[in-house]
């Protein structure tokens, strides 16, 4: 269903864009969600887990920056994966005032639940797609994503401001 267009500048089409967009992140979120809840973990607590899995010992800083959300956030989301015994928090051996957070040997063995949940959400997003299809609809939304980087970094230069992703 395309949204009709609120003005001259904007098309039917880029108000459509922006909606399927935003529709499939959601839903790949509940159903992540979904997957997730009998393991008492969220999708956006595994977005912790999996910076940890490819870089054990971030910082709460280094992890808030790549999660591009707050520090307050990140402090909450890594305190219910404590309780839950995934992670732990330890000084840092360079700077006491920051603590730096390591997956528990624990979280190893139960590392197949994030990629079991990933792999089903995207059989479950790409299903009825061919191989080819599936290919090429990531390429083109690299390709997307790649556009958006470089006009963000390009308004950043412009600006002065930062533009991280």
């Amino acid at each position: 269903m395309r949204v009709a267009a609120k003005s001259a500048h904007s098309s039917p089409v880029e108000n459509e864009a922006g909606l399927v967009f935003q529709h499939v992140a959601r839903q790949r979120v509940r159903a992540l969600d979904t997957l997730l809840a009998p393991h008492g973990l969220t999708s956006a607590q595994v977005y912790v887990l999996n910076w940890l899995l490819r870089k054990d010992g971030l910082t709460q800083i280094e992890l808030a920056r790549l999660l591009d959300i707050g520090t307050v956030a990140v402090s909450g989301m890594i305190d219910r994966l404590e309780t839950a015994d995934w992670v732990e928090r330890r000084a840092d051996e360079n700077d006491r005032r920051s603590k730096r957070v390591f997956l528990k040997s624990s979280a190893s063995s139960k590392a197949h639940v994030l990629s079991e949940a990933a792999a089903r959400v995207n059989e479950m997003s790409f299903a009825g797609l061919s191989s080819n299809e599936v290919d090429k609809l990531l390429s083109l939304m690299r390709r997307v994503r790649r556009n958006l980087r470089d006009a963000l970094e390009e308004q950043a230069g412009v600006s002065g401001g930062d533009v991280s992703k």
